[in-house]
């Protein structure tokens, strides 16, 4: 019987935990630019998410442990964000910002709106997803900004990269592209030792739909924001 890694084993412990949805969901198949990415870029506007943050630790003398000892502390909040959309040559930007609807300092504080808040680029045919861009976004910003690879493609087929340290076989990383609905998900993860995760989903129609984010230690750390209907 083949023995699961660590990374999986702890992942099904989390709410939410695996940076993507299993491989084998459906592709939705080649878009024609720029249709791929059209709700992400469609315009600015306002997008309303609720971030979920979910905390727990094993204390089977709690009270509140559940039947198998853990203990979990877990709130939603309502988000407001903006998504501020340029042109800059051949390029289109989309930029994330978000405020906190409940004025509440801690949330901006939390992990996952380092996911949340970002900026895309596109030429109609690959997506990049990069740290938050300054208006006004110039050819050169956003050159400055690429990575040689993007994170998806026209034409994207599912993808799932693992790797193990060479000198820590324990220790390793793991890449997916996986399809969610009318979209895909890209999530990236690492195991051994402490494990953690984060993961965004883009619809065709709808753009930015969901971020996660999560870390296993003493204790475990569940996050994510989900895109209103």
């Amino acid at each position: 019987m083949r023995t699961l890694p660590l990374w999986f084993l702890v992942a099904a412990c989390h709410r939410g935990a695996a940076p993507a949805p299993a491989i084998g969901a459906t592709s939705p198949g080649t878009a024609p630019a720029p249709g791929l990415f059209a709700g992400l870029f469609a315009g600015d506007r306002t997008a309303r998410y609720d971030v979920t943050r979910s905390r727990s630790h094993w204390d089977d003398q709690d009270p509140a442990a559940d039947a198998n000892g853990m203990v979990t502390d877990e709130s939603t909040e309502p988000v407001t964000c903006r998504v501020d959309v340029e042109t800059a040559g051949p390029y289109r930007t989309a930029t994330v910002t978000c405020d906190d609807d409940d004025d509440n300092p801690a949330t901006l504080r939390s992990p996952i709106f380092d996911q949340l808040e970002a900026s895309y680029v596109t030429d109609d045919a690959r997506l990049w997803r990069v740290e938050r861009l300054e208006a006004p976004i110039t050819v050169a910003d956003v050159q400055a900004a690429l990575v040689d690879k993007p994170d998806l493609v026209l034409g994207q087929e599912p993808v799932h990269d693992e790797s193990e340290d060479e000198e820590e076989p324990r220790f390793g990383s793991v890449h997916t592209v996986t399809a969610e609905g009318d979209g895909w998900c890209v999530g990236d993860g690492t195991w051994g030792g402490d494990e953690g995760g984060s993961s965004y989903c883009i619809s065709a129609a709808r753009g930015l739909t969901k971020v996660t984010w999560y870390f296993a230690g003493g204790e475990s750390h569940d996050e994510d924001a989900v895109l209103r209907e």
